[in-house]
């Protein structure tokens, strides 16, 4: 039987009681984007059962406000941009148009984000100063199945790897003008390698 989300919970309270969280000294990741000491928060006990996301119920959904346009649009699928502001040089998520998580997808849907993941990495690299792209699922908040992409700028090694979100909240925000030119590069030559159009026409 696998574990409930109780036992889960007594389990991994009562670990951390006897013997603390184990020791993972993660300030030496060159990664790491904070100095000084941070101090581990207690597991908060399950909430059974979860409230609903945005999108589920009559809750409304933040992504579907008019004030959140997608640069980027086709039948199945939009591409808008991230968190405002962002400190990174592209910050966005592509998610379907419905409300549909990732394993909701049907084959053709499922096939299709597939193909677009991998034209929009390869985008993003084409018309901007990016080395990599990072791509992370979490999809608490929202009922779309959103998937956020990350451009990491060329040679800033410091942000490789699993905290580069972490830093697109943590620096200075890249100035409108210049994320908007930038979000146009990317949704143009997604269009061109991916079909779909531009904008939220």
């Amino acid at each position: 039987m696998p574990e409930t989300p109780a036992e889960f919970h007594a389990r991994v309270t009562a670990a951390v009681q006897a013997a603390g969280y184990r020791d993972w000294d993660v300030s030496q990741w060159m990664t790491w984007p904070f100095d000084g000491e941070l101090t581990m928060r207690p597991l908060d006990p399950p909430v059974l059962p979860e409230p609903p996301r945005g999108g589920e119920g009559n809750r409304s959904c933040a992504v579907c406000e008019p004030s959140h346009p997608p640069i980027w649009s086709d039948e199945h699928f939009r591409l808008g941009l991230g968190h405002e502001p962002t400190g990174l040089p592209f910050a966005g998520w592509l998610m379907p148009h419905e409300h549909l998580d990732v394993g909701d997808l049907d084959d053709e849907r499922a096939a299709r984000l597939g193909v677009l993941l991998v034209r929009l990495d390869r985008a993003i690299r084409r018309v901007l100063h990016v080395s990599r792209v990072q791509v992370a699922r979490w999809g608490d908040g929202q009922a779309h199945g959103h998937l956020y992409v990350y451009a990491r700028p060329t040679g800033l090694l410091q942000l490789r790897g699993t905290f580069l979100s972490h830093w697109d909240e943590l620096l200075p925000p890249v100035p409108d003008d210049i994320r908007d030119a930038d979000a146009a590069l990317v949704a143009a030559e997604l269009a061109r390698t991916a079909g779909g159009r531009t904008g939220s026409g």
